[in-house]
């Protein structure tokens, strides 16, 4: 027989165990705040939620250099120490192996679920509409720096050869460009802008986008002098017809001020030659918006003057590249197929037999 276990002293004081506190159970928790926030909104306005009802808790997408795919389902801001942290929220969806994982069980896991799949999505649609951002900010800070360069180029040239002959305005469009107005009203929507000039017909008593400026310099000795018109477009809310003026005849540093047809706005411009010109409007023009009875003041952020750079909208330059686009993606005719151009039995080499 095996020796007798020796009986535990029952009088003798034991160690205490001491029980571990288990990992809070999920579907006790409070949701992040996100959740209560928009569920709240839907509730008490009686509607579904919108897309753009989770945009106030994705403001720090602005402030995001990468994207959070691939995030460790411990990488919490508190340490994963903290189950009512919202960051705990955010990673705890998804498994060692990065398979979704529904861990909340409450009453109401299928809406917080369902709501969470489009948050989701809606920070990926910013997060694309950012990167759209800033390469139109690009292209705009770019045709800044074009213009300055002109502009410079337009001291210099005053000072060694006096005088610079302006080109006719009658009938032409610049396309304006300002990196301060893609930073408070871009889109998916976002539209060209431009300037566009033009003298009153007196033949038929409309306004017309004459582009024959012959017509003009034979009726008239003064030719160009002649009073314009013009109309500024900057989005469907923000338009704003001006004039008349009378157009300066050679390109200048100084400032030429014209009032808007209404009288309620005054625009500076600068026309320094070569196809470029520089325009000065308040933020209170640029953030009109007519169509609404109540509009809103402008930004106290936005700048109280937005500076637009133009450059001549070149319309037969611009329909030769895009003629050239539409060459380059056109399909290949049956005779410029590899076959036909590299193989012996190829059109190209049985042509070079007769």
């Amino acid at each position: 027989m095996g020796k007798r276990a020796a009986l535990a002293d029952p009088l003798r004081v034991q160690a205490s165990r001491v029980e571990k506190p288990g990992r809070v159970q999920r579907h006790t928790r409070t949701l992040p705040s996100w959740f209560y926030r928009v569920h709240s909104i839907s509730f008490t306005e009686n509607r579904e939620v919108y897309a753009g009802d989770f945009d106030e808790d994705l403001s720090e997408l602005e402030d995001q250099t990468r994207d959070d795919v691939g995030q460790s389902k411990w990488d919490y801001k508190c340490g994963g120490e903290d189950p009512e942290c919202d960051c705990y929220h955010e990673s705890d969806d998804m498994d060692d192996d990065g398979e979704s994982e529904r861990s909340y069980d409450g009453s109401d896991a299928d809406y917080y679920y369902e709501l969470k799949e489009d948050r989701e999505e809606r920070k990926q649609q910013k997060l694309q509409e950012r990167k759209r951002r800033e390469r139109e900010r690009d292209i705009e800070v770019a045709k800044e720096e074009e213009v300055r360069t002109a502009y410079r180029s337009l001291k210099k040239d005053e000072k060694e050869s006096g005088s610079i002959a302006v080109e006719s305005l009658a009938g032409q469009t610049f396309k304006l460009f300002c990196s301060d107005h893609v930073d408070y009203f871009y889109s998916d929507l976002y539209a060209t802008k431009r300037v566009d000039f033009y003298r009153l017909d007196n033949m038929d008593g409309g306004m017309g986008n004459d582009t024959d400026t012959s017509r003009l310099d034979k009726n008239s000795p003064s030719g160009e002098a002649e009073m314009l018109y013009g109309d500024v477009y900057l989005n469907a809310s923000a338009t704003c017809d001006f004039g008349p003026f009378r157009p300066p005849k050679h390109a200048s540093q100084e400032t030429l001020k014209v009032k808007s047809c209404c009288g309620k706005y005054e625009l500076s411009f600068k026309f320094i030659g070569n196809g470029y010109l520089k325009l000065r409007v308040s933020r209170e023009m640029v953030f009109m918006q007519p169509y609404s009875p109540s509009a809103p003041a402008p930004l106290l952020t936005a700048p109280e003057m937005f500076e637009f750079v133009g450059v001549w909208h070149d319309r037969e330059k611009e329909k030769a590249e895009r003629q050239k686009r539409m060459e380059a993606r056109r399909s290949p005719s049956p005779r410029e197929t590899w076959f036909e151009m590299n193989h012996p039995m190829g059109w190209w080499h049985q042509s070079q037999f007769p």
